[in-house]
C-alpha cells in the first residue's frame, strides 16, 4: 500500500536566551561570510566582488599567495589606485595565478547500476580529475569538498574534466563534461562562495554563481534551469547569456539560442484516496509533458527514479517500504523543466482486496504483510 502525506515542517518555540544566542551567532556568521565575495569564474578568470577594506595587495595575498601579484591584477582590471577599490566592483583574478590542489568528490548515494571507468560505483567511493561516471538506468549523488551536491540522473554520462580546490580558501574548482543526460546541482549551499563550477555540454558552457542549477544534454541540444542564484551560459561564439533565478534557457546542438522562459509553476498535487491506483493533477497551462522523480530525501538529491510522462497522471506502482518523496514538474514546449511540486509518500506492504483496496483490521488500519 502507498499512502501520501503533504510535506510539512514543525515549528518549535525557542527560549528567549537561546534565541538571543542564536541571533548573535547568526550575525557573527554573516559577518564572516561577508569578508569575501567569490562569484565563480568567467573564462580563465576568477571573479571577485569587492568588499569594504579590500585592496589589490590583500586580494593577491589571499588568492594567489603572492602579494606582489597586485600589479598583474591592477593591469588586468585597469585599477587606478590599488588601495581605493569601489565597493561591489567585480574584479578578475587569472586562474593561472591561483595555486590549486587536487580534490575528490565523495559518492554519497547510488541507486541501481552505476559505473566509474567501467567498474561498479559504490557509496564511499571517490572521484577525481579524469574519471568518467555512467549511470545507465541508475543514479548517483556526489558531494564536493565545499558540500556542493550533484545529482546524476539515469542515462547520463559525466566526465570530470577538472576537480581541484583553491589553496587555502576552501573554494572548489570544478569542471564537468556532460555529453548526455542530466545533472542537478546545489553549489556551495552554505553560501561560502564559488571558485569555479562549470558544466559543459557539447555546445554550451554553464558557469555557476552560487546556484541551484539543472543542466540537461541530449539529441535536441541542451536545457538549463536556475532555481536559485544565477548562471552564465556561453555558446561556441562565446556570447554570454545571464540566466536569472526561476528561468530556463534552451539551445540547439550547434549552441544556437532557442529561447529563455520563466519556469512553469509547480503542479498542485493532492494526496489520493487510500487504495487509489493512480495520482492525477490539474494540467499546468503551457506544459507539454511532466518530469516525475522519486527520491529518498526531501531535497530530491538521493534519486531512485526519473521519468517523463505526457499526461497529468501517473500510476501508483511504487514498491518497497518506508518514506519516499515524489516530485512532479511541468515541461514547456522548449523542453525547459519547471518548478517542483512534492508529496511525501509512505510505502507499506499491506494485504490488498480484489478491488484494489487495503484489507483493514478491526481498528480500521491496513493489515501489514511486514516491513510496514
Amino acid at each position: 500500500m502507498t499512502s501520501f502525506l503533504p510535506f510539512s515542517s514543525a515549528l518549535r518555540r525557542t527560549p528567549p536566551c537561546m534565541a538571543w544566542l542564536g541571533a548573535g551567532l547568526a550575525l557573527l556568521l554573516a559577518a564572516a561570510a561577508a569578508q569575501a565575495r567569490p562569484l565563480g569564474a568567467q573564462g580563465e578568470n576568477f571573479l571577485y566582488q569587492v568588499e569594504s577594506g579590500d585592496t589589490l595587495e590583500a586580494l593577491a595575498r589571499r588568492y594567489t599567495r603572492d602579494p606582489g601579484n597586485w600589479r598583474a591584477l591592477q593591469a588586468l582590471n585597469q585599477v587606478a589606485d590599488p588601495y581605493r577599490l569601489s565597493i561591489d566592483r567585480i574584479l578578475r583574478i587569472p586562474l593561472a595565478l591561483i595555486p590549486r590542489q587536487a580534490a575528490r568528490a565523495l559518492v554519497t548515494h547510488v541507486h541501481g547500476q552505476v559505473s566509474r571507468d567501467g567498474k561498479t560505483l559504490q557509496v564511499g567511493d571517490t572521484l577525481g580529475t579524469g574519471d568518467i561516471l555512467r549511470t545507465g538506468q541508475g543514479s548517483a549523488t556526489l558531494s564536493l569538498e565545499d558540500r556542493s551536491l550533484l545529482t546524476i540522473a539515469p542515462n547520463s554520462e559525466v566526465r570530470v574534466r577538472n576537480l581541484q580546490t583553491f589553496h587555502g580558501t576552501g573554494l572548489t574548482d570544478t569542471v564537468l563534461d556532460l555529453p548526455h543526460g542530466s545533472v542537478e546541482s546545489s553549489v556551495a549551499p552554505e553560501d561560502t562562495g564559488v571558485g569555479r563550477f562549470e558544466i559543459r555540454t557539447p555546445a554550451t558552457v554553464t558557469g555557476v554563481r552560487g546556484t541551484q542549477l539543472r543542466v540537461h544534454a541530449g539529441k535536441a541540444g541542451s536545457r538549463h534551469e536556475v532555481l536559485h542564484g544565477e548562471a552564465a551560459i556561453r555558446n561556441p561564439a562565446q556570447a554570454e547569456q545571464r540566466l536569472a533565478q526561476d528561468h530556463g534557457a534552451a539551445y540547439d546542438t550547434s549552441g544556437a539560442w532557442l529561447g529563455t522562459q520563466a519556469l512553469l509553476p509547480a503542479p498542485v498535487l493532492q494526496p489520493p484516496e487510500p487504495g487509489a491506483s493512480s495520482l492525477a493533477w490539474t494540467p499546468v497551462p503551457g506544459s507539454t509533458a511532466y518530469r516525475v522523480r522519486i527520491a529518498l530525501d526531501p531535497a530530491g538529491t538521493q534519486l531512485e527514479s526519473s521519468r517523463q510522462v505526457t499526461q497529468a497522471r501517473i500510476p501508483l506502482d511504487m514498491s518497497g517500504s518506508g518514506f519516499r518523496y515524489l516530485f512532479v514538474r511541468a515541461i514547456d514546449a522548449l523542453g525547459i523543466e519547471g518548478s517542483d511540486a512534492m508529496l511525501r509518500i509512505r510505502i507499506t506492504n499491506s494485504l490488498i482486496s480484489p478491488d484494489g483496496r487495503p484489507v483493514l483490521s478491526g481498528d480500521g488500519t491496513p493489515i501489514s504483510l511486514g516491513n510496514g
